[in-house]
């Protein structure tokens, strides 16, 4: 009978830890992120905004673009850690040939080029655009440009993993946190680039 009882005692004690350890986890303050580093904002950010200008870069014009479909998807935060809703968030990026849509000279049916939404009451915010291109001097990126709904903005530069380039790119090289704008991938289909962006 005794021997029951501690068994049971046990078994209360067992099932109870994960609670106690969520418990200490939630009581903990909110860790400090680190935030974002700023990347110039050149080439090209469009002389006019596209017609179409909405969270799908594959279809322009009622014509699918060339090159791979890929996902780019994150939330946008402030240094707690605190979502940021209502977020403007825009994008720019070339298409598989390193050409840029909106600098006078013609990009391929289809390409958009550019992108924008804003973040939902998590802060997140997603794109579907076509793996970029890389052009003489760069490595594979995407450009970005914030503006939280208090007024607070930054233009960054997204990069890809694993890219032969990266170690070579003098922009990337000189951020001063420079993992901290290489994307996380999450394979597909289609594959998904997870960048987080941080508002000081």
């Amino acid at each position: 009978m005794q021997k029951d009882k501690t068994d049971r005692g046990r078994r209360k004690l067992v099932l109870g830890a994960p609670a106690l350890l969520l418990g200490v986890a939630i009581s903990r303050p909110a860790l400090a992120l680190s935030p974002t580093p700023r990347q110039s904002e050149g080439p090209f950010y469009p002389r006019s905004i596209p017609t179409d200008s909405d969270a799908d870069l594959t279809v322009f014009d009622g014509v699918r673009a060339p090159g791979e479909v890929i996902e780019m998807a994150g939330r946008l935060l402030d240094a707690k850690g605190q979502a940021l809703p209502g977020g403007h968030i825009e994008i720019w990026h070339c298409d598989i040939n390193g050409d840029y849509a909106h600098v006078g000279r013609p990009a391929l049916p289809g390409f958009q080029g550019y992108g924008a939404v804003r973040t939902d009451v998590a802060g997140g915010y997603r794109f579907r655009t076509t793996l970029p291109g890389v052009y003489p001097g760069r490595t594979r990126h995407i450009h970005v440009k914030v503006r939280s709904a208090d007024g607070s903005d930054l233009t960054t530069q997204m990069y890809f993993p694993g890219e032969p380039g990266n170690q070579r790119d003098g922009l990337l090289r000189r951020a001063g946190n420079s993992e901290a704008l290489i994307a996380r991938l999450e394979p597909g289909p289609p594959p998904r680039y997870i960048f987080d962006i941080v508002l000081s």
